[in-house]
């Protein structure tokens, strides 16, 4: 059902998170983390993209949405992983385990109670390793960092969201 004229007047503020993805064979993975607001009339893209200071013409990162969630000032946070970090010399934060999964102990209440940043960025390289097998133009960018594929690979194969049918 479309909004009336209020009801988009009253429209929760709309987020877009970058994570700058690195990784290297003796570290793992780090990240850096930016946000902004959505501004009216502005593509999500594009403000993922100017946030990581990507020029349209650049193709040569990876800009890709991960996921949302809500806040808790009831706002919406987009998620974009982005790779390469084009500022690899700005300190980054390191991602221990990207192999743990935030969920939730209640069937009814989908949103973890304990939900950190680790666990979006660890989300984020869990999707990247699932578009790594999947989405061909993704997997050539890989291709050229082959310790990062890796990496991706020692990953659980199944990505939030993603269903099996036999």
């Amino acid at each position: 059902m479309p909004l009336t004229p209020l009801e988009a007047l009253d429209a929760p503020p709309v987020a877009v998170e970058v994570v700058l993805l690195r990784h290297d064979s003796a570290g793992g993975f780090s990240y850096r983390q930016l946000v902004t607001a959505l501004r009216k009339g502005m593509c999500p893209d594009q403000a993922a993209r100017g946030l990581a200071l990507l020029g349209d013409g650049d193709d040569t990162h990876v800009v890709h949405s991960t996921s949302w969630r809500a806040t808790r000032q009831g706002g919406i946070t987009l998620t974009y992983l982005v790779h390469p970090d084009p500022a690899p010399d700005h300190p980054g934060t390191p991602l221990p385990d990207p192999h743990v999964i935030a969920r939730s102990p209640r069937p009814g209440h989908p949103t973890p109670p304990a939900l950190e940043m680790g666990h979006v960025v660890a989300h984020a390289v869990r999707h990247l390793a699932f578009l790594e097998g999947t989405d061909p133009a993704i997997a050539t960018h890989l291709a050229t960092h082959p310790e990062l594929v890796r990496s991706l690979r020692s990953l659980p194969s199944t990505t939030a969201g993603e269903f099996q049918y036999a």
